[in-house]
């Protein structure tokens, strides 16, 4: 996989995540890229904290042997 496939990945996880109880866009994002691999990643997401206005997450994707193969920070504002 490219390194422009895994941050789109990423970023679609983080925006799906933050905006999964009310609308929000993107304001800030940083990728971090890992190993390379073959297979289908699994990808997690946890939001680190949310206000009335801005919601922080994260999001990391693994291979299916368990390395990462990439990582991101997002902030997004509450647009809704």
């Amino acid at each position: 996989m490219s390194q422009t496939r895994l941050a789109v990945l990423l970023e679609d996880a983080l925006t799906a995540a933050a905006g999964a109880e009310r609308p929000v866009a993107p304001v800030s994002l940083a990728v971090d890229y890992g190993a390379a691999g073959e297979g289908e990643m699994r990808v997690t997401t946890t939001i680190d904290r949310a206000t009335r206005s801005l919601v922080f997450a994260s999001a990391r994707a693994l291979w299916p042997d368990g390395r990462t193969a990439g990582g991101a920070q997002g902030v997004f504002r509450v647009t809704g």
